[in-house]
């Protein structure tokens, strides 16, 4: 059993729902590098979860309030790391010395969480708990988004993957930045996946001729693992001269890119990852909205997995890793 000292600014949160990420499964599965499974294992899964604050040592956060749970904790508010003041602001994202839920440090699965009371934003009454639960995977398209909100009504935006990340991030487009449909493109590789995308203009990347599309200005990156590759290089032909893109996807593997047109078009690429907790609290004002959350909602199962004991994890974490589906694949913690 694991034991947390509870101080003061923090509150305990007893979680009540989480959703598994590919993170979790290559965790899982030992499908990470060999040197990461040895460094950050063992440790408690899960960083996309929900939950109740059960007990508090802040006034910001009161007990019994249902709460989104923010998995970077950044230097800053750990207790027993000293933080070392730098002339350079650094996104707590990006913290050196910060923590991330389930990825090397404990996350979710456990019972009860003891946690900065910054890390638990309050969930409006307005907002469903399943629809809060797509809060985490939300923020990092959000945070991602940020590099280039300023420039994305200068031309066309377009999203390559037909993924969750791809679905959550073309939506957020749409709902909360406003592009619309005629202007908003989502490349994909599987037809029924990109039926989904009603907001957007879809194109299936087999045999489409990218350099011949034209005004994209602003492409986001959400496909990961070995098709990162085919993306970021299609979208170097793609994309206008001096356009903007932000890669998203995760992979174990280096990737080649096409540095001579990336070049000659003077293009900014950005690497984004995770988020903060000021994302979270964007995401509860814009989740209020139902439009919004009946586009959220295509991405949740029709049931959850109720969750006794180790062993329904076990059979939840074996049957995800063995039927991956486009919907995310939820908890209910009844320990």
């Amino acid at each position: 059993m694991l034991q947390h000292e509870f101080r003061s600014g923090e509150v305990v949160i007893q979680p009540t729902l989480a959703s598994v990420c590919h993170a979790d499964l290559r965790y899982y599965t030992g499908q990470r590098r060999e040197n990461a499974l040895k460094e950050k294992l063992p440790m408690a899964l899960f960083h996309e979860g929900i939950g109740e604050v059960v007990f508090t040592k802040d006034d910001s956060v009161k007990v019994g309030q249902r709460v989104v749970i923010v998995p970077t904790i950044p230097e800053r508010l750990l207790h027993d790391r000293e933080s070392k003041e730098t002339e350079r602001s650094i996104e707590d994202n990006y913290s050196k010395n910060g923590v991330f839920l389930g990825s090397g440090y404990d996350g979710i699965g456990q019972s009860q969480l003891v946690l900065p009371a910054e890390n638990a934003i309050p969930i409006p009454k307005e907002i469903p708990d399943r629809i809060a639960l797509l809060a985490e995977l939300n923020s990092v398209s959000l945070q991602a988004l940020r590099h280039v909100q300023d420039v994305l009504h200068e031309g066309r935006v377009a999203v390559f993957g037909d993924g969750p990340v791809g679905y959550l991030t073309a939506a957020m487009l749409h709902y909360m930045f406003k592009i619309p449909k005629k202007d908003l493109i989502v490349f994909g590789a599987v037809a029924d996946k990109l039926e989904q995308f009603e907001f957007a203009s879809t194109y299936l990347v087999d045999h489409f001729d990218f350099k011949q599309y034209p005004d994209v200005t602003t492409v986001i990156e959400c496909t990961g693992g070995r098709f990162s590759e085919h993306a970021i290089n299609q979208a170097i032909d793609l994309i206008e001269p001096q356009g903007k893109m932000v890669l998203m996807g995760v992979t174990e593997e280096k990737v080649p890119i096409n540095t001579r047109d990336l070049l000659e078009k003077g293009l900014t690429l950005y690497g984004s990852s995770r988020s903060t907790a000021k994302d979270f609290q964007q995401l509860m004002e814009a989740f209020r909205d139902p439009t919004y959350q009946r586009a959220l909602e295509k991405l949740l199962p029709e049931h959850d997995y109720p969750i006794h004991h180790a062993g329904d994890m076990k059979k939840m974490m074996d049957e995800t890793a063995k039927h991956k589906g486009w919907k995310k694949t939820i908890m209910a913690f009844e320990w």
